[in-house]
């Protein structure tokens, strides 16, 4: 798992966005060693996943909703995603119909990384 930092900036997650760029990275250099194998290596780059994260992080509950709310009128799609949409990325990359997929970031980000904000 990966996530759009990886191609945007986040302000004070330089950590944060080094790191998934280094998991993109390694995703592409581990296909192509492992590609003859048989085996397929993929990372999946979500946007703002609706989670517990923001109650983890001290936010109360209904923070935590207007959080998410404010966050998800920036998306085209008008929400920020589920956990059930990161799932669905999972179920097709592993899916047979994926078989031809390797060493790509598949981004599943309501459309984000291309609004302009």
């Amino acid at each position: 798992m990966s996530s759009i930092a990886s191609f945007k900036t986040l302000s004070r997650g330089f950590l944060y966005c080094m790191s998934k760029c280094a998991l993109d990275m390694f995703t592409k250099c581990l296909a192509l060693e492992l590609a003859p194998n048989g085996i397929r290596v993929n990372a999946i780059n979500p946007g703002t996943i609706r989670t517990n994260m923001l109650l983890t992080l001290g936010f109360t509950k209904e923070q935590s909703v207007a959080r998410y709310s404010e966050m998800g009128g920036k998306y085209p799609v008008g929400r920020v995603g589920e956990p059930i949409d990161v799932a669905n990325a999972v179920l097709f990359l592993a899916s047979d119909e994926a078989s031809f997929v390797t060493g790509i970031n598949f981004v599943s980000d309501g459309g984000i990384l291309n609004a302009s904000l």
